[in-house]
């Protein structure tokens, strides 16, 4: 691939001219036109755009508090709740007033007509003096059994019902919260979690190869640009880092460095952005430069010695200038696309780093530790691990598939 983007990088120059000469379009413009025909890499982008968009609107679209664990999230033996399931309040009038401080056991269940909906409640129903009805939160014997329908009449048994001496007179189940996709065995709401996750996830992504760019495209530069010992030196540092494989470096990096006492990251964390969070980028950032060194270097070998960087020369201009005016806007279309496809990659150490135990910390929200916490409940509630799963597939799919659209849109023999 780098080769074919090498052969686009070294005619972009030559095109623009003759393209401006001729009042025609620039590379870039043509590629853009290139990029809106391709219906797959638009359906890639499509896809990106919307999970920005519920990335950013994370705290207004979330339906609750992804940290939150709610009382009604669980059954009563502690087991998540299925997609679709209501967190139930259970609403309890008594058949007198009490003229004392009062309550209901624990262990009572409270049952529906026919049987098929059972809730029982964690603590004793208090009420106080003069007090009729009491609210609380309610958690289902089974699981299932919170699909039952709002506003349900039930009837409170158990063998502690005769030994009261104020009889319940009648007790309701209503919805409370809405769970779209369920809880997890903590009682959190599974899709506030994925979409909170998916700020984790996008922000890990951009930000660490916005950086592994940003360093190895100036290294690459360098070393491309003066040659020497200076190509030497960067190359073989180069060389060792790409020694490691790169999950295991970033693992042993995380492991070893504590953000929290650092101070850099302390201050992001007053400026609203995650210490956990920025530190995995800079830890993915320092494995990464170097494809970025390499294929920036490679371009640069070529184009330096292209017409239009010996006329800059000639005309005295600095070799910062030539840099960084000529030679980086030349080489930067093989950059876009391994960029591109950069990303879903960056996203996946992320999750693989969560699901290890090594990545963002609970409670914090994150895809791969979604998957992890929710192995122990694989059989009873599937598809806790199988949705954030199917996030990231999808993210890393839609990446992909805009990466592939952007790198035949820049070649210009696709013209």
């Amino acid at each position: 691939m780098s080769s074919n983007l090498g052969l686009a990088t070294g005619e972009l120059q030559q095109m623009d001219v003759q393209s401006a000469a001729v009042g025609g379009e620039s590379l870039w413009k043509e590629a853009l036109k290139r990029l809106l025909r391709d219906k797959v890499a638009i359906f890639g982008g499509v896809v990106i755009l919307i999970l920005v968009i519920v990335a950013m609107l994370a705290p207004i679209i979330s339906p609750h508090d992804p940290n939150k664990q709610y009382a009604g999230g669980t059954s009563s033996y502690g087991l998540p709740l299925p997609v679709g399931a209501h967190g139930k309040k259970l609403v309890v009038d008594l058949a007198s007033v009490p003229d004392r401080a009062y309550s209901l056991p624990s262990t009572l269940i409270f049952t529906s007509a026919d049987g098929a909906t059972r809730y029982s409640v964690r603590d004793n129903i208090s009420f106080e003096a003069g007090q009729k009805q009491a609210t609380i939160a309610a958690n289902p014997l089974v699981p299932d059994m919170a699909m039952a329908p709002d506003q349900l009449e039930v009837k409170a048994t158990g063998e502690d019902l005769a030994t009261l001496s104020i009889p319940v007179a009648s007790a309701k189940l209503m919805d409370e919260f809405s769970y779209p996709l369920g809880t997890d065995a903590s009682g959190r709401d599974v899709l506030s979690r994925l979409i909170f996750g998916a700020q984790v996830s996008l922000q890990v992504g951009i930000l660490a190869i916005g950086i592994s760019v940003l360093i190895g495209a100036i290294l690459g530069l360098i070393s491309g640009y003066f040659g020497g010992w200076i190509d030497a030196v960067i190359m073989r540092l180069t060389d060792i880092m790409m020694a490691f494989p790169d999950l295991l470096l970033v693992m042993a990096i995380v492991a070893i460095i504590n953000p929290a006492e650092i101070g850099f990251f302390q201050l992001t964390a007053k400026i609203g952005l995650t210490p956990e969070v920025i530190f995995i980028c800079i830890a993915i950032a320092v494995v990464s430069w170097t494809q970025y060194a390499r294929l920036v270097r490679s371009q640069v070998l070529t184009v330096r010695e292209m017409e239009f960087v010996e006329a800059s020369r000639s005309l005295g201009a600095k070799d910062t200038f030539v840099m960084f005016r000529h030679i980086l806007p030349n080489v930067s279309a093989p950059v876009i696309v391994v960029a591109t496809m950069g990303i879903a990659s960056a996203i996946m150490t992320e999750a693989s780093l969560s699901f290890l135990g090594f990545g963002v910390k609970a409670p914090t929200a994150s895809w791969g530790s979604m998957i992890n916490e929710s192995l122990g409940y694989f059989r009873d509630a599937p598809w806790i691990p199988l949705i954030p799963g199917l996030a990231i597939a999808i993210t890393v799919f839609a990446f992909n598939l805009f990466g592939d659209g952007v790198r035949d849109a820049l070649d210009p023999r696709l013209k």
